[in-house]
């Protein structure tokens, strides 16, 4: 996770000029900040830190109606699942999950609320995390589009295309990885390798 932003940030191309088997949303995450802050270790590792915190807060809200006790124990058992095999190392899988929680318990406290017109910017909120989770680990896409086929049922019409412009507005970063690395590089380093 040092070597792969590093090689982006020096013009190479994950999936076209080496082998990445994931989408391309977290090296290019890790390469703004590693262009920002530097290529080190530490870095990398407050970016692990933030992904497992966010998987803890986005558990704590999503299990929150259950209580506090119930949600703790959750945010704190995902936390030592993720941590035990590879520490706070930025994986891509940590980042997925991060944002696809997150996107669940946007969505979730969104349809807990009364229809308000508000609601489309959390609705549109909830969609972007989605993208943002597939654009880290695309063989998400059956999770999240359950998990947010759940919510587009019990989202009213209003707030169903403020989710799907999120969603498409972060999927839509797809485009220039696909111009950058070639279609093909693209497809057989995501799907086929």
């Amino acid at each position: 996770m040092l070597t792969f932003p590093e090689q982006i940030l020096h013009g190479r191309y994950p999936h076209r000029d080496f082998l990445h088997l994931y989408g391309p949303g977290s090296l290019w995450m890790l390469a703004g900040i590693f262009k920002v802050l530097g290529t080190t270790l530490t870095v990398e590792r407050m970016v692990g830190f933030a992904q497992h915190a966010l998987v803890a807060f986005a558990l704590f809200a999503l299990l929150r109606p259950w209580g506090r006790r119930v949600a703790t124990a959750g945010a704190v058992a995902g936390v030592v699942i993720l941590i035990t095999p590879l520490g706070l190392s930025a994986m891509a899988w940590n980042g997925a999950l991060a944002f696809a929680l997150s996107g669940l318990a946007v969505g979730t406290h969104l349809a807990r609320r009364e229809e308000r017109s508000d609601g489309r910017g959390l609705a549109a909120l909830a969609g972007a995390l989605a993208g943002v989770a597939l654009l880290f680990r695309p063989d998400l896409v059956v999770a999240v589009g359950l998990g947010f086929g759940v919510l587009w049922w019990q989202s009213s019409r209003s707030r169903r295309l403020p989710m799907l412009a999120g969603a498409a507005g972060a999927l839509a970063l797809y485009l220039p990885h696909l111009l950058l690395a070639g279609p093909r590089a693209a497809f057989e380093g995501m799907v086929i390798q």
